[in-house]
């Protein structure tokens, strides 16, 4: 059943009531929580959702969405840092946190501490975890994971080194080997082949460490990409990340059908002015009117994350006209064009969610500057640019100069 969400006029009502500084993100809680019910239905009973919220959730505010995440049925959260994991612990988050990335040796104990599953490996690592849980004088075995370069050529054990690690793992009493995983290269690519080939791999290293007589309870694999596009590779756990925040893994891909775009971004006009032929706009004057021209001065820069590339393609959403981009984005602000229409403190939307075909998405900028939409969403962050977390058409926490707060805690599960 789709869950009742904000609606436009609650947006409306919501930055009307603003009094901080006007250009916005706005993160919506009800389309997170939809779009992870909508990835549990794509999987089975069996395996579980891994809600991935490493870089600050992907620049959304890594709190707020793995408590949205958890309420939705997420089973369990993916960080990168240990930094990550323990802001999350520190905010009362006692769900499963693992933390896929590399770690140094001065954060092992802090990890623990703090309950952080971690990813090994080497042998090296996996004793120094032992070593490490020994002197915590923790009661239970360290649960940890064995990843398997399998091509990915970055972070991992290679198939080689596999079976010593994990037949070290599983004879020692402070260590539990709770899954074996990898991570795909190219599940995004339309050639199936190298995520095939991987797969394939990653079985084989499975059979022999299984051979050697060691359990291998659980396996996982699929990113977002994979969980898209290969149902067979489920396995017992999906790592959701970039999809469930309603951007495409790949330029190719497309999303399942209802999941939509978390944040949008939002701002007014500072200034309305005419612009006279021949007189040009920004550094560099690198646009030049050639008819007079009606300008919009909207308070948004590449500070913020809105990308200095795109100053010769973006666009804007004002008044439901497309308003391109009028000479260089600067740091702090950005002209567009207007129509007549345009007054100061008229609402623009920078970035919208695709429902009223004027405003771009994400997507549609990342594609405009060859990029992909995880550098965008990741570099639109707080405090700088105020997060704005919205429920059932209310504001339920907000994120800015100030530090990151709840207006409505119990809303957030």
């Amino acid at each position: 059943m789709t869950t009742v969400m904000t609606t436009p006029a609650d947006l409306d009502r919501l930055l009307d009531g603003w009094r901080g500084r006007p250009t916005v993100a706005v993160i919506d809680l009800d389309v997170l929580r939809e779009n992870v019910r909508l990835f549990k239905t794509l999987i089975s009973s069996t395996t579980s959702l891994m809600a991935v919220v490493k870089a600050d959730g992907y620049g959304h505010g890594s709190v707020p969405i793995a408590k949205a995440a958890l309420a939705a049925g997420a089973d369990e959260l993916g960080v990168a840092t240990v930094d990550e994991g323990t802001r999350l612990r520190d905010t009362g988050i006692d769900a499963p946190i693992l933390v896929l990335g590399p770690i140094g040796a001065n954060e092992r104990s802090r990890a623990l501490s703090k309950r952080l599953t971690l990813v090994v490996s080497d042998l090296g690592f996996a004793r120094g975890v032992e070593t490490d849980k020994q002197m915590l004088r923790l009661k239970e075995p360290v649960p940890v994971h064995l990843k398997i370069d399998t091509g990915m050529r970055r972070f991992g054990a290679s198939p080689e080194d596999s079976v010593e690690i994990a037949t070290f793992i599983s004879a020692s009493p402070h260590l539990e080997l709770a899954a074996v995983m990898t991570h795909f290269a190219a599940a995004d690519d339309a050639d199936p082949a190298f995520t095939l080939d991987q797969t394939r791999r990653f079985s084989t290293v499975c059979e022999t460490i299984r051979a050697a007589g060691v359990t291998v309870p659980q396996v996982h694999l699929a990113n977002s990409a994979a969980t898209i596009r290969f149902p067979d590779l489920f396995r017992d756990r999906v790592r959701v990340g970039i999809a469930m925040y309603g951007l495409q893994p790949g330029p190719d891909i497309d999303l399942p059908d209802g999941v939509k775009p978390v944040m949008t971004l939002h701002s007014r006009l500072g200034r309305v002015f005419s612009v006279q032929p021949g007189e040009s706009v920004g550094y560099g004057r690198f646009w030049n009117a050639a008819k007079p021209t009606m300008a919009g001065l909207v308070p948004l820069g590449y500070a913020d994350g809105y990308r200095r590339h795109g100053s010769d393609n973006f666009w804007m959403s004002v008044n439901g006209r497309r308003s391109p981009v009028l000479g260089r984005i600067s740091m702090d602000q950005t002209v567009v064009e207007v129509d007549a229409r345009a007054r100061k403190g008229d609402p623009v939307i920078v970035v919208g969610d695709g429902t009223d075909g004027v405003a771009p998405t994400l997507n549609d900028l990342a594609t405009l500057i060859d990029t992909i939409p995880y550098e965008l969403a990741t570099g639109l962050v707080a405090p700088r640019l105020p997060h704005l977390y919205v429920q059932l058409g209310e504001l339920v926490a907000i994120s800015d100069a100030s530090g990151y707060r709840e207006v409505n805690p119990t809303a957030l599960g």
